[in-house]
């Protein structure tokens, strides 16, 4: 019995170490994948990350590429040409319709010629000739409006995560960390680190489709731009076109604030969690749930990145 009983504990701490083994490599694998993926969002290794690709770089030098060489053909020719050979023609007819409009308006409003006054002629004319220059380049004017975003985007990537990995390599899963758990308690972390795992993975993929998503829409705006902007022109109700499409725009520029402060928070809670965890503080599978928890709330806030961000500028 007793050789048969040393057999048994030996098989047993032989799947102790395998499960302890797998789990540090699924937290080893998550880290890396987590550094990988934000590697050039901290900076200093020369090379182009997905966050920085995506929220630091103005829509004229936006093509999309990451990594050392990021070459491609850029977007912003393309949309370019679409918004003044096509919109800009519709943004002018709609001004021409708009400004007669409030010229009429001007006259009939004062008493019927009774209260005549020749200076609405010349007040007329300056703001046909301010609507002129503004629908004719406001595709560059908003551009330039984007760019404050773009800059906000790239000191808040530099105040936050400096020069460093995305995460510390001395912040690893020790596996002193999983001594005094059952094998039962092994197995339970051990899938509960799988599905961590798998759920940054989903991570990364909601990030990419909320950057990807957002930089079309950046272009859409950009592209149908000396429409909104011909309705500003207008002193009525009209007006409301413009002013909304610059509180979308700027929605958009700023998300990406949003974005950054999201991941700057998850690094916190992720770095807290693997400390709590080294030194024994808590129980092991609690701190393994609430990562799980932290995941799933990082991909849904990512998501909705874009409705807190037109919620504080009040687009609609």
């Amino acid at each position: 019995m007793g050789v048969i009983s040393d057999a048994i504990d030996a098989l047993e701490d032989w799947c102790c170490n395998l499960f302890k083994d797998g789990i540090k490599s699924q937290f080893d694998g998550i880290s890396t994948l987590l550094t990988d993926t934000f590697s050039a969002t901290t900076g200093g290794n020369g090379n182009e990350g997905l966050v920085q690709s995506f929220l630091t770089k103005h829509p004229a030098e936006f093509t999309g590429s990451a990594g050392s060489a990021a070459a491609g053909t850029g977007i912003w020719s393309t949309i370019e040409t679409l918004c003044n050979n096509v919109v800009v023609p519709i943004g002018g007819f709609i001004l021409t319709i708009i400004l007669l409009n409030d010229l009429i308006q001007t006259i009939i409003r004062g008493n019927n010629f009774k209260d005549f006054d020749d200076s609405i002629f010349i007040k007329w004319i300056i703001k046909a000739l301010c609507g002129v220059i503004l629908v004719s380049n406001v595709y560059y004017i908003a551009s330039g409006l984007f760019s404050f975003g773009t800059n906000v985007c790239a000191n808040g990537l530099s105040t936050l995560f400096g020069s460093g990995n995305y995460l510390s390599a001395a912040l690893a899963l020790k596996k002193t960390a999983l001594s005094g758990l059952s094998l039962g308690e092994l197995m339970t972390v051990w899938f509960i680190s799988l599905i961590v795992h798998l759920g940054v993975m989903i991570l990364i993929v909601a990030i990419v489709i909320t950057l990807a998503s957002r930089i079309i829409e950046v272009f859409m705006y950009l592209s149908i731009a000396p429409i909104p902007m011909a309705t500003m022109m207008d002193t009525g109700e009209w007006s409301s076109i413009g002013k909304n499409w610059i509180k979308q725009l700027l929605a958009l520029s700023f998300q990406g604030f949003f974005i950054i402060v999201a991941l700057a928070i998850f690094k916190t809670l992720f770095s807290n969690m693997i400390t709590t965890l080294n030194t024994g503080a808590d129980g092991v599978i609690m701190q393994m749930a609430m990562l799980l928890g932290y995941t799933a709330a990082l991909i849904f806030t990512i998501l909705r990145t874009g409705a807190i961000s037109k919620s504080v500028f009040n687009a609609h």
